[in-house]
């Protein structure tokens, strides 16, 4: 019988032992990466570093960077959420709530690109009146005068709302391109892009 369209998952509707991908003879997991991980994530069991990883582990150039993200999502930058900070968190609900409930528009796209565009309060202010109900219309974005940093989040929040989680990624292990900061909060961003808001609810969790 197919689920309502209301249907969350749960913890104990994702035990690994009710997989068909798990083999406990055999030590667990028969994946390198477990195919089920969005629905581990709306159910609250999977943390930062298991998504992060998991997530873009096809891509070694970027272990390192990774790495460094996981670190910063633990320690001083993002004290173990998503959120840059509270006036991050509140810059974006301020926006979703102007913003209203549209079906259509609100895919994880568009959530991903606002919360790239409300991280820090010059962003927000200068990309607020692209924001509409059809969506996001990066080009009444203000532009003149922007720093580097918000250029950078600027430009993904526009390749994420275009391609969803499907953009190019090369350029995000190059630290004079992308500074820590923009790195940690883009790769934020495609989790989002990936696995819905959702992905916003992850919390500090020790690696399985």
């Amino acid at each position: 019988m197919r689920q309502p369209t209301h249907f969350k998952y749960k913890m104990e509707d994702v035990e690994c032992r009710f997989c068909t991908e798990y083999n406990g003879k055999k030590g667990g997991c028969t994946q390198k990466v477990c195919p089920w991980l969005a629905e581990r994530i709306e159910a609250g069991v999977v943390g930062y570093e298991e998504a992060l990883l998991d997530s873009f582990s096809h891509d070694p150039r970027l272990g390192d960077k990774l790495r460094t993200a996981v670190q910063l999502f633990h320690g001083s930058l993002f004290h173990g959420s998503l959120w840059l900070n509270e006036g991050h968190r509140q810059r974006m609900e301020a926006m979703k709530a102007r913003e209203g409930h549209y079906p259509p528009r609100d895919t994880p796209a568009y959530f991903a690109a606002m919360y790239l565009l409300t991280a820090d309060p010059d962003t927000a202010q200068r990309t607020a009146n692209c924001f509409c109900r059809d969506g996001i219309m990066l080009g009444y974005a203000t532009t003149k005068g922007i720093s580097p940093h918000g250029y950078t989040l600027l430009s993904a929040a526009r390749d994420i709302y275009t391609n969803g989680d499907r953009i190019a990624l090369t350029d995000l292990a190059d630290g004079e391109i992308i500074d820590t900061t923009a790195f940690c909060l883009i790769v934020n961003a495609l989790l989002i892009a990936r696995y819905g808001s959702a992905a916003l609810e992850i919390q500090q969790k020790e690696r399985q």
